[in-house]
C-alpha cells in the first residue's frame, strides 16, 4: 500500500503537496471550470432543441467521421475520439 499523507499535506496527481493558498486557488479554479462546462451544456442543449432534423443529422454525421478518423488502426488519435464523444452526448441530449 501507498504511504498515507500527513496531516496539512493533500494528494495531488501522485505527489504529495502542503496545502497552501495555490491548491485553494486550484479549487477555485476547478469550481469555475465546472460552472462554465454546466452553463455552455444548457446553452447547447437549448440551441440544439431548436435544430432541424437535416441539421442534427449532420452533426451526427460529423460526429462519426471525426470518431473514424480518431480509430484509424494505425495512428489513433485520442483527442479526436474526445471531440466525438463529446459530439455524441450533446446529441444525445437532445434526443
Amino acid at each position: 500500500m501507498g504511504a498515507e499523507p500527513a496531516p496539512g499535506i493533500c494528494f495531488v496527481a501522485g505527489s504529495f503537496a502542503p496545502m497552501d493558498d495555490e491548491s485553494s486557488s486550484s479549487s477555485d479554479r476547478i469550481r469555475e471550470l465546472e460552472a462554465r462546462l454546466v452553463a455552455h451544456g444548457i446553452v447547447l442543449k437549448t440551441i440544439a432543441r431548436l435544430l432541424s432534423d437535416t441539421a442534427l443529422a449532420e452533426l451526427k454525421a460529423a460526429a462519426q467521421s471525426i470518431d473514424d478518423a480518431g480509430m484509424q488502426e494505425s495512428n489513433p488519435d485520442l483527442h479526436l475520439r474526445r471531440v466525438a464523444e463529446e459530439m455524441w452526448s450533446i446529441l444525445e441530449m437532445v434526443g
